[in-house]
């Protein structure tokens, strides 16, 4: 089969992510109503959005074993399925505690939809050339997704209407997307390798771990932990703090997340340009953070319209713009005799992120909002200075390669 054939499949496996960018901010955008639905407070919605973080953590790795042993097109079902019952079961719950457990199925549909796209995406497009500039995509149509949702639901609110909508047609679209994939046909799955030779054998044993992983590894565990934490809580937060500080009204408020997707869309293309003109990846990251991190201070010391519309897009650019990819890089290239295991190391970190920062930045957001970007400010400070270990190591460790 030719691979033009698959330009509708790989569309149609992108699609997902749309509702996946509005699964990450669709519980906050809502949070208001969603308390008086489930006679709820602001942690008990925040715990809530934590248990996205615990369904993937529980799947993550059963996720992947399972797209390997029964193939992409049922893996990526059974992540459709889970979305749908995910936004049905927001709906439908009468309390917060049955809420929680069906919001696992959002974590369980995020880790199946990664293990069968981007395997049937390596499948289908071998040329690594042509596959990493379409993994790009994966972020833009996330973003996509979070610029769109602010819109809709702002004009839920000022035509007062049922704040479910967005809800129900995100499962509408799942199923009519699911629908196709049912008789859509998927490539061979590359799973099953030829027997390895001897000398197969011994190239595979010839990389060694350039780093330490005491120091380089558990430096990256923590800039993959900080940099998702960084944007989730923003988008999470953002516009009740902008609201609570009377810089823009509350459907207003809503935008501020459609400017930070903007910016995220927009600098996946950007970050991906200048990575392959050679740029200093760890330097950039930490230049990344240190924008970020001005940004955020700024709101907080003189939180008006310009600073909050700053940080909005600075966050955007610079801390959701595909650095935490550009880690996960350095991971591989540090580490090349254990890709997997540190892979998995690296989505745990970000799992964890996932489940523990809503719930505590929930409690926190009960005292008031200000201490959300604060804790933000923190978050952001002790990545910087790990992403500061991994630069001056690895500057080292380039120079100790020139000279050998």
């Amino acid at each position: 089969m030719k691979k033009d054939n698959y330009q509708l499949l790989i569309s149609s496996l992108y699609f997902n992510y749309i509702f996946q960018g509005m699964a990450a901010i669709l519980l906050s955008q809502n949070m208001a109503n969603l308390k008086l639905h489930w006679q709820a407070t602001t942690a008990q919605v925040t715990l809530v959005m934590s248990a996205i973080g615990l369904g993937r953590i529980l799947s993550l790795y059963f996720s992947g074993y399972f797209s390997d042993k029964f193939g992409r097109k049922k893996t990526v079902l059974i992540a459709i399925v889970s979305y749908m019952i995910f936004f049905i079961g927001m709906l439908v719950s009468p309390n917060y505690q049955l809420a929680f457990f069906l919001a696992m199925f959002g974590g369980v549909s995020n880790a199946f939809l990664d293990t069968s796209t981007y395997p049937t995406l390596v499948e289908a497009y071998p040329d690594e050339r042509v596959n990493s500039s379409l993994s790009v995509l994966n972020k833009a149509f996330i973003s996509l997704g979070q610029f769109l949702l602010p819109f809709i639901t702002r004009y839920l609110l000022q035509h007062d209407l049922f704040f479910g909508w967005p809800f129900i047609l995100a499962a509408l679209c799942l199923f009519a997307n699911m629908f196709y994939l049912l008789f859509a046909r998927f490539p061979k799955s590359a799973t099953i390798i030829k027997k390895e030779t001897n000398e197969d054998i011994v190239a595979t044993t010839l990389p060694k771990n350039r780093g330490k992983f005491k120091i380089d590894g558990v430096a990256l565990l923590i800039f993959s932990f900080v940099s998702v934490s960084l944007f989730n809580i923003f988008i999470l937060w953002i516009p009740q703090y902008a609201e609570n500080t009377r810089v823009v009204s509350h459907e207003n408020s809503l935008i501020l997340v459609s400017l930070y997707s903007t910016g995220s869309f927009i600098s996946v293309f950007f970050t991906s340009g200048i990575v392959k003109k050679g740029v200093n990846i760890p330097k950039f990251i930490s230049f990344c953070l240190s924008v970020s991190g001005l940004s955020l201070l700024a709101m907080l010391i003189h939180p008006n319209f310009v600073t909050v519309i700053l940080a909005a897009i600075c966050i955007g650019i610079f801390a959701a713009g595909g650095i935490w990819q550009l880690g996960l890089a350095l991971m591989l290239e540090l580490f090349p005799k254990q890709k997997g295991k540190c892979t998995s190391y690296y989505s745990l970190a970000t799992s964890v992120s996932i489940m523990v920062t809503p719930y505590i930045t929930g409690l926190l957001s009960e005292q008031k909002t200000t201490y959300v970007f604060w804790f933000v400010i923190l978050l952001n400070a002790i990545g910087l200075a790990a992403s500061l270990v991994i630069a001056y190591r690895y500057n080292k460790l380039v120079k100790r390669l020139v000279l050998s």
